[in-house]
C-alpha cells in the first residue's frame, strides 16, 4: 500500500469509530420534528458517502473526480436542497445560528477543496489532504457540538 493510500485509509477509519458513549453525551440538543430529523439524517448519510467517494478518488489520484464530488454533493452548489420541502421537514429552520454557521462553513470548505482538486497534480496530494481535513473538521465540530435525539 502506498503512503498516500495508507493515510486515506486511516482517515476513513477515524470517521467510522464512535467518539464517546451516549450516556456521557454533553452535546447541545436541537429539537426538531421527526420529519426534519429524518431529512437531516438522510443528508448526513449522503455526506458520509460523498466523503468516502472523495477519499476513494484521492487514493486513485483522480483529483478532478474528487473535486466534482465535493462541489456537487457537499459544496456551495449543494446548499438549499431542502428549500422545496414542507417546513416541518426542513432541519435548517430548527438549528441554532452557530450550527448553521458550521454548516455554511462546511459547504465553503468543500467548494475550496473542489477548486484545489480540479487543478491539482499528484505532488499536490498533501495540500488536498489539508483541505480535506478542513472539510472534515467542520463535520467534527458540528457532530461534537449538536445532537437531535
Amino acid at each position: 500500500m502506498t503512503k498516500p493510500t495508507a493515510v486515506l485509509v486511516v482517515i476513513a477509519a477515524v470517521f467510522s469509530v464512535p467518539g464517546f458513549a451516549a450516556d456521557t453525551d454533553s452535546r447541545q440538543f436541537v429539537e426538531m420534528p421527526p420529519e426534519a430529523r429524518a431529512t437531516l439524517r438522510a443528508e448526513m448519510l449522503d455526506n458520509q458517502l460523498a466523503l468516502h467517494s472523495i477519499i476513494s478518488a484521492l487514493a486513485a489520484l483522480n483529483f478532478t473526480e474528487a473535486g466534482d464530488i465535493a462541489e456537487k454533493q457537499l459544496g456551495i452548489s449543494a446548499m438549499g436542497n431542502n428549500r422545496k420541502l414542507p417546513q416541518n421537514a426542513r432541519p435548517g429552520m430548527y438549528m441554532p445560528e452557530e450550527m448553521h454557521a458550521i454548516g455554511r462553513g462546511s459547504h465553503v470548505a468543500a467548494s475550496d477543496f473542489a477548486k484545489l482538486a480540479k487543478a491539482a497534480k499528484p505532488a499536490d496530494l498533501p495540500k488536498l489532504l489539508t483541505a480535506l481535513q478542513t472539510m472534515t473538521g467542520a463535520c467534527i465540530a458540528c457532530h461534537r457540538s449538536y445532537r437531535t435525539q
